[in-house]
C-alpha cells in the first residue's frame, strides 16, 4: 500500500514512506441535498474540509493546519455551494490538536471567532460496528480537476484492519493503525485531495448522524494510473477524549 496524506489546495506535504504527489477529492459520489450535512465546512485557504462540533469549533485533520497561525483560517459554512450568498464566512483566532500527524494523530480543533448558528455534528466516543459511511467535500473529483464548488457525498464501504495495514510499514509503527480506520474504494469512488479534514460519517439507530472518521490519507484518484486506492480516516473514537479536552481548553480562552 502506497502511504499518502492528502495535499490540499496544491500545498505538498512531506509523506513519510514516499513522496506524495498532489491528490484529489470526493470521486465516484454525488453532490449533498442543500441542508443535508449542515455542519460541513470549508476551511481556506489551505482548502481542506471540517466538521461543526460545537457552535463555535471545527474539527479537522491536523495536516490541514500544520505549521500555520491559528488565526491564520477562514471557514465558509451555511450552504452546500461556496459562493452562495447564503454562505457564512468567519475567521478563526485559534487550534488545538495533534502534534505530529505522521504518527497517527490527524485530527485538530480549530475555534472560530463568534458562534455559529448552524447544528453541529455529534463525534464518536466508542468504536461503532459499521458496514458503510459516508464521507463529505468540496474536493476534485479526479486526478487534475479543481476542487469542487458544490459539497459532494460518497458512501464506502468499511474496510478491516487485516486487509488495510497489511504493508511492513504498519507492523513497525502499530499505533496507526489502532488510530485509523480505512474505507474500500469501489468503482472509482473515493476520497481525494480536498477533502482532507472533512468528515467521515454514519447514521444512527435513530437517524442522528455521527462522525467517525476525519478524512486523512490513503488516495489520490489518480484512476488512470489503475490506482486500488484504501482510503484512511482519524478514528475519532480513538482520539475522542483528546479531541474533547483540546475544545475545552480553546473554549475557555479568550
Amino acid at each position: 500500500m502506497r502511504f499518502k496524506r492528502l495535499l490540499t489546495a496544491g500545498v505538498a506535504i512531506a509523506a513519510v514512506l514516499s513522496m506524495a504527489a498532489p491528490a484529489a477529492a470526493i470521486s465516484g459520489g454525488e453532490r449533498a441535498a442543500p441542508g443535508e450535512f449542515p455542519w460541513a465546512v470549508r476551511l481556506l485557504p489551505v482548502g481542506c474540509g471540517g466538521s461543526l462540533i460545537h457552535p463555535q469549533l471545527v474539527l479537522t485533520a491536523q495536516h490541514c493546519v500544520d505549521e500555520q497561525p491559528g488565526d491564520s483560517f477562514t471557514v465558509v459554512s451555511g450552504a452546500v455551494d461556496l459562493e452562495s450568498p447564503r454562505r457564512t464566512v468567519t475567521r478563526s483566532t485559534a487550534v488545538a490538536g495533534g502534534t505530529a500527524w505522521w504518527d497517527g494523530p490527524d485530527w485538530a480543533v480549530v475555534k472560530l471567532e463568534k458562534p455559529l448558528g448552524l447544528p453541529t455534528l455529534r463525534i464518536a466516543t466508542t468504536p461503532r460496528p459499521v458496514r458503510t459511511f459516508t464521507v463529505a467535500g468540496w474536493g476534485r473529483q479526479t486526478w487534475e480537476a479543481p476542487q469542487e464548488r458544490f459539497l459532494r457525498k460518497v458512501e464506502l464501504p468499511y474496510l478491516a484492519d487485516e486487509q488495510c495495514f497489511d504493508d511492513p510499514w504498519w507492523i513497525e509503527n502499530p499505533e496507526y493503525p489502532r488510530a485509523t480506520i480505512c474505507a474500500r474504494s469501489v468503482n472509482r469512488k473515493s476520497h481525494c485531495g480536498g477533502d482532507s479534514g472533512g468528515p467521515a460519517v454514519h447514521r444512527l439507530p435513530h437517524g442522528v448522524w455521527e462522525q467517525i472518521g476525519i478524512v486523512s490519507s490513503g488516495s489520490d484518484c489518480d484512476w488512470d494510473a489503475g490506482e486500488e486506492p484504501r482510503p484512511n480516516y482519524t478514528d475519532v473514537a480513538y482520539f475522542s477524549r483528546e479531541i474533547q479536552r483540546a475544545a475545552r481548553q480553546l473554549l475557555a480562552t479568550r
